[in-house]
């Protein structure tokens, strides 16, 4: 036992760390090579915003499907489809080497790699008991901290180009298949549950023909639960804020620096403290979901992101490094915080663990394609992005305080408990 985990956890969350730091390649070459793929395929930047967004909408309506399979299949097999798409994904890119290869690989293939999305989630809160958000939070660090470090080195790499990018990802891609196979483990805790869930299932009728049916019922039943949960529709409006968010941070914040004629200087030295910042702030907000009101720390999460947006929307000479320092302390721990609150606001959150997952990930999702969308709707009716921004704040301060209210009323509810234990 290392800080009251298995060892096996600590070198599962380090061996999906380094996955996640090589899948960071695949953010380097959109972001890097933009302008050369363009040329090479001979289309406009317009065709890669369609095909991110594609395979982002593709990935949203993959998720909930995804956890789905999680909780019946179990992750490994999981893992091993969402590679398959993987590798098809990349092939397509190198050996089509044209518009079409591009869309079917980035677009389509890449979409269904969503099916994946909740995987990683499952393993890490199956395997840690004590330090959950921050190992998860850790993990997200993984494609940050990758994204920081690759820059440099392979922006200054010689002869180096995105087909060869992607040949190096197609080979990290080939790696993982039989890492998956011979070294990945789920929790033996999960697969007791998943036993006893089917035995229940399965025991009022032996007519095979019945199951898919029952199965079925069965997850309409627990989809409707969650719709009459309060704190899961506030954890799911939340998740959806923070897709907004990271979908106008993602897709437009350099655009929005560069409309409010900020240096190139103080771009580069916001962006790349927003990437330090998204490691060490994910890392300390686990801390307290780890030991604080998770409830209370998502609140002052969100209240930090409306100061963010507070800055930004003011335009004043320091106000990207100040949106970089709060926004990039909360980049990482809304989504595993929002997650494990779902999980234990919930009756069945063990059980249905990949399902609840896979919904607050799709719900994400789509956040992001509708912040990537609002983005180029706001600068062609505009030519700026406040709308956008204000849009932003407005639903960040909006979750903070629905937040706040589901703590005071935990609060009252305990010293209600108290009183009568009295």
């Amino acid at each position: 036992m290392l800080w009251k985990e298995r060892k096996y956890a600590w070198f599962l969350l380090a061996f999906l760390w380094c996955f996640g730091f090589a899948g960071s390649l695949s953010r380097f070459v959109i972001s890097y090579y933009q302008g050369e793929i363009t040329a090479s395929l001979g289309v406009g930047r317009n065709f890669l915003g369609t095909t991110w967004s594609t395979a982002t909408f593709i990935g949203a309506l993959c998720a909930p499907l995804g956890g789905l399979l999680v909780d019946r299949y179990g992750v490994k097999k999981v893992m091993l489809l969402v590679s398959s798409f993987q590798i098809l994904s990349i092939t397509a890119v190198i050996t089509m080497r044209n518009e079409l290869g591009y869309f079917i690989g980035n677009g389509l293939f890449a979409g269904f790699v969503g099916l994946g999305a909740s995987t990683s989630y499952v393993l890490i809160t199956g395997w840690f008991k004590h330090h959950r958000a921050k190992a998860l939070a850790v993990l997200g660090s993984s494609t940050s901290l990758g994204f920081a470090v690759m820059v440099p080195i392979l922006a200054n790499w010689q002869g180096l180009n995105w087909i060869k990018v992607y040949e190096i990802l197609l080979l990290v891609s080939l790696i993982f298949i039989p890492c998956i196979v011979f070294i990945l483990r789920e929790h033996t805790d999960r697969e007791i549950v998943a036993d006893e869930k089917d035995a229940m299932n399965e025991a009022p009728t032996h007519d095979s023909a019945a199951k898919p049916l029952l199965k079925w019922l069965n997850t309409v039943r627990i989809f409707t639960n969650m719709l009459r949960h309060p704190v899961y529709l506030i954890v799911a409006f939340g998740i959806f804020t923070c897709g907004i968010s990271m979908g106008t941070v993602e897709m437009n914040l350099v655009a929005i620096h560069q409309t409010a004629h900020v240096s190139t200087g103080m771009i580069s030295s916001a962006m790349s403290l927003l990437g330090l910042l998204e490691v060490f702030g994910g890392i300390t907000f686990s801390i307290l979901l780890d030991h604080t009101s998770r409830t209370k720390a998502l609140a002052i999460l969100y209240l930090l992101r409306t100061a963010a947006f507070t800055f930004l929307i003011l335009h004043f000479p320091v106000s990207p490094i100040l949106f970089s320092l709060l926004f990039g302390a909360t980049y990482v721990g809304a989504v595993p915080g929002a997650i494990l609150v779902a999980r234990e606001s919930l009756a069945d959150g063990d059980k249905n663990m990949g399902l609840h997952t896979g919904i607050l990930l799709l719900v994400h999702q789509l956040g992001g394609v509708l912040a990537a969308l609002a983005g180029g709707f706001n600068f062609d009716l505009a030519h700026n992005y406040q709308l956008l921004i204000g849009f932003n704040l407005l639903l960040s301060l909006s979750v903070s305080t629905l937040y706040f209210k589901v703590q005071s009323r935990h609060k009252r509810s305990e010293a209600a408990a108290e009183s009568l234990a009295q």
